[in-house]
């Protein structure tokens, strides 16, 4: 699952940041693709997507969430039937449910991070996500060097551990040598363990065996850790952060291609609008707000300041 969206730059000549982000098995932001626009436009989009695609390759039911941008939709809706896709466009609030996310949005949050590094010339914003993804694939491909569980510790070998249990309190009844029936008090689930399904959902949701598949697991005596899917394993893991991301070098060590050179690139033409910049965004529809309080010593040092009465 990978969401898109894009942000406006808030540096003199403006324009747009493109971002596709996705999970890793311990539930972490995982970037795909940054790319930098003038505008979010049928062509900008569908370049974008050009490139996630060439970076990517082949994903089999690969499930893309965004906005309802209408470029999106436009581009998407002839991507469809060429690179098997599974496209969902959300509001705000519906596609923090779908991503089990209820505060931020995925990409949202990438922003938020780079809130600042936005309003910098494009170099200097390139260099700042660079430093970024140096800090997170450094410190995360430490964490899993030194990672002991089966699966990555704070989503999957978390949830094992807490439905294992569970099982003590279930009763599974065979009900031939696929396909078994658990009763657990407050939701039932029929498990078939020939098509890796239940009719709770959440094992093919999750690909992680739901509370009803690791009570037949036990009840079989059967590893419940070969049920998982590889993404959770700790050498997926590992293998994802195994690539080192490198730091820009000073301008004057670039090696720049002659053609390239030659090329004189112009700054879009941008209308700068009267007054201060604006650097938080507008919340969508269906997105919380959140309230500061001030306090107690700033409002006592008002009223002081006011006097009593006043």
């Amino acid at each position: 699952m990978i969401a898109v969206d894009a942000t406006h730059l808030k540096s003199k000549y403006k324009g747009v940041m493109f971002v596709a982000n996705a999970f890793d098995g311990n539930r972490n932001i995982y970037p795909l693709a940054f790319g930098i626009g003038d505008l979010e436009t049928d062509a900008s989009w569908h370049w974008f997507f050009t490139k996630l695609h060439e970076a990517i390759g082949e994903c089999p039911n690969l499930v893309i969430i965004s906005d309802r941008n209408v470029s999106i939709e436009n581009v998407l809706r002839n991507l469809i039937p060429l690179l098997n896709l599974i496209v969902i466009f959300a509001r705000s609030s519906e596609r923090n449910m779908l991503q089990g996310r209820c505060k931020e949005h995925v990409a949202e949050s990438i922003y938020s991070i780079l809130r600042f590094a936005r309003t910098l010339r494009v170099v200097h914003l390139i260099g700042k996500i660079i430093n970024l993804l140096v800090k997170w694939f450094t410190e995360r491909r430490e964490l899993a060097l030194n990672c002991t569980t089966t699966l990555c510790p704070n989503f999957g070998e978390k949830k094992l551990r807490n439905r294992l249990e569970d099982v003590a309190r279930m009763n599974v009844v065979k009900v031939n040598n696929a396909q078994f029936n658990v009763l657990d008090g407050d939701m039932d689930g029929l498990v078939d363990l020939t098509n890796n399904s239940c009719s709770c959902r959440k094992f093919q949701l999750e690909q992680l065996p739901c509370k009803h598949v690791v009570a037949v697991c036990c009840f079989l005596k059967v590893n419940v850790y070969s049920k998982a899917s590889r993404y959770y394993t700790r050498k997926t893991w590992m293998d994802a952060y195994s690539d080192s991301i490198y730091p820009i070098q000073p301008h004057g060590m670039w090696d720049i291609l002659e053609d390239i050179r030659s090329r004189v690139v112009l700054p879009p033409i941008a209308r700068v609008m009267p007054g201060r910049r604006k650097k938080i965004r507008i919340p969508s529809q269906g997105e919380g707000t959140i309230r500061r309080k001030c306090s107690r010593l700033l409002l006592l040092f008002e009223c002081e300041i006011k006097g009593p009465g006043m």
